[in-house]
């Protein structure tokens, strides 16, 4: 009977490989590269590319958060970024990982599979924009695919500079770009060095938030902070979970509606937005924000 059954490992390798023999061929001449993408910003750079990698940490979330590159279904979830499934990842036996600072056992198990690079963007060493970009232009040099960075560096410059042309009669505007928590009690605030921050000075306008930041360029505050921060147009993001949406059900006249954005219909949802994302996710930022003055004010 025992030799009748396949090991855990081995049944687990098996089931991984099924998806694989039965992706089109040109699917799988992209996965050539055989890259894990902890990161998250990585697996979208990777997508923009035009490279598939293997797997992505927390990958039905990844798509909740970030909905253009798209995510294939084909891609393989290992789990949170803080607890990657370390078995998974050795069965899929990939040539690169792509990670986000991990604890140092995490980071040790992972070495032992394959190379490790932490992506070096968030927290900056420097300006985060030449450093986003920097960071695309490694890749594409790392991955032989030079021209196609190039590419999409150019792209999204273009973009932006479109969008900054769209907003040229909001030119130094404040602007805000929050993360509500899910008791609506609270918000993280985008600050220097963050994606919105750097950002929002591509297209001529001024981020609202100028108080101290963490080194990810973040605060956490109360809401009740935003009623006098001077601003003229408030974009929000909430984590599309449950408890979240129970929340906001438990409190339809809450703290959040009677901030003066809101109430005066300044106030912008974002349905997908992850703010430590890429170039994919700075463009689409970029067309909520031009998009907003010619909206008219509306309540959100």
């Amino acid at each position: 009977m025992s030799g009748l059954l396949l090991s855990r490992r081995n049944c687990l390798k098996a089931l991984l490989a099924l998806p694989l023999l039965n992706a089109p061929a040109a699917l799988a001449a992209a996965s050539a590269h055989r890259i894990v993408a902890i990161n998250w910003l990585a697996a979208e750079a990777l997508l923009s590319l035009g490279i598939l990698p293997l797997a992505v940490s927390d990958g039905g979330y990844f798509r909740r958060r970030i909905a253009t590159p798209v995510l294939p279904a084909t891609v393989h979830d290992i789990g949170p970024y803080w607890e990657p499934n370390i078995e998974m990842i050795a069965a899929l036996r990939p040539t690169l990982i792509l990670s986000d600072m991990l604890a140092p056992a995490i980071q040790d198990s992972l070495r032992r599979i394959a190379p490790v690079q932490v992506v070096p963007v968030y927290p900056p060493a420097g300006p985060l924009w030449p450093t986003l970009l920097a960071f695309y232009r490694s890749l594409g040099r790392q991955l032989g695919v030079t021209a196609k960075a190039e590419q999409l560096i150019n792209h999204a410059n273009h973009a932006i500079a479109q969008y900054k042309q769209q907003l040229k009669q909001a030119v130094g505007q404040r602007v805000l770009v929050v993360v509500r928590s899910q008791d609506g009690k609270f918000v993280t605030v985008y600050g220097a060095n963050s994606l919105p921050d750097a950002l929002l000075t591509q297209l001529g306008l001024r981020n609202a938030w100028t108080l101290p930041v963490g080194a990810m360029g973040t605060a956490n505050v109360g809401v009740e902070r935003l009623f006098s921060l001077q601003a003229d147009w408030l974009f929000y993001t909430e984590l599309p979970t449950t408890l979240t949406r129970v929340s906001r059900l438990r409190q339809p006249d809450g703290l959040w509606q009677q901030l003066p954005l809101v109430a005066a219909g300044r106030a912008r949802e974002l349905s997908h937005f992850f703010p430590f994302g890429g170039l994919a996710t700075a463009v689409s930022l970029a067309q909520h924000i031009a998009a907003a003055p010619g909206e008219g004010n509306r309540h959100a």
